[in-house]
C-alpha cells in the first residue's frame, strides 16, 4: 500500500489531485479489510518483527487500556459532551 510519507508530501510533484487524494484516503479502510480477508483466506500473514521500544509488553497493555478508556468515553458520552484531552 502506498505510504502517506514521502519527500515533499503526498501530492507535491506526483500529479495527484485533491480528488485523487480523497479517493485514496477514503479507500484505505476497504483495501485494509480486503488485505485482511485475503490473509485469512490464504492462511498467510504479513508480519514484521518488533523494531521499536513501543512494542514492549507493558506499552502494549497501556495502549490497550487507553483504547478501552477512549471507547468507553465515546460510547457513553453525548456528542456535545465529547472533549478531546
Amino acid at each position: 500500500m502506498m505510504s502517506l510519507k514521502s519527500a515533499g508530501g503526498l501530492t507535491r510533484g506526483s500529479g495527484m489531485t485533491e480528488k485523487m487524494q480523497n479517493l485514496w484516503t477514503l479507500s484505505a479502510p476497504v483495501t485494509s479489510e480486503y488485505n485482511s480477508t485475503m490473509q485469512d483466506f490464504t492462511d498467510l500473514a504479513y508480519t514484521t518483527s518488533p523494531q521499536h521500544k513501543e512494542s514492549t509488553e507493558a506499552r502494549i497493555k497501556r495502549d490497550a487500556s487507553d483504547l478501552e478508556k477512549m471507547h468507553t468515553k465515546i460510547t457513553l458520552a453525548h456528542p456535545t459532551q465529547l472533549i478531546l484531552l
